[in-house]
C-alpha cells in the first residue's frame, strides 16, 4: 500500500481528478440503480464534476427525505453511511440543510471507496 487512506475531510484534493470521478459516477450509478434511481452524468464546463454530481443527486435525496425515509436509509446503508455517523455529521453542521449534508456525505463516501480501491490495486 503506497498512500494512506484519506478521511472524508481529506478528499477535496481529489475533486478534480476526472479519472477518479468517472469511477465515482459508475459507483453512484450502480448504488442508486439498485433502488431504481437513474443518475445521468454529463460534463458541464461551468461546474466541476463534483458540483455536477451534487446537483444530480440532491433532488433525489430531498425527495426521499420528505417522502420515503426508509428508502433513504437503505440507500445510505448500501453506500456505507451509518445512521449514527449521519446524525453526528448533522449535529456538526446545524445550519446546513439535511439533504445537502446527506448528498455531500454520499459523494465523499463514494469517492473514498474509489480511492481505497485504487490504493489497494496499486494505481494510486
Amino acid at each position: 500500500m503506497n498512500a494512506p487512506i484519506p478521511t472524508l475531510n481529506e478528499l477535496q484534493a481529489y475533486y478534480n481528478r476526472t479519472d477518479l470521478l468517472e469511477k465515482v459516477v459508475a459507483q453512484i450509478q450502480k448504488d442508486f440503480d439498485w433502488f431504481n434511481f437513474k443518475i445521468v452524468f454529463s460534463e458541464d464546463e461551468e461546474q466541476t464534476p463534483y458540483q455536477k454530481l451534487y446537483q444530480e443527486i440532491l433532488p433525489l435525496i430531498e425527495e426521499m427525505l420528505n417522502d420515503d425515509y426508509p428508502k433513504l436509509m437503505s440507500v445510505l446503508y448500501r453506500i456505507d453511511i451509518g445512521e449514527d455517523f449521519l446524525n453526528k455529521k448533522l449535529k456538526e453542521t446545524p445550519n446546513a440543510d439535511t439533504d445537502e449534508v446527506i448528498t455531500d456525505l454520499i459523494l465523499k463516501r463514494e469517492l473514498q471507496k474509489v480511492i481505497i480501491r485504487e490504493i489497494y490495486s496499486g494505481k494510486l
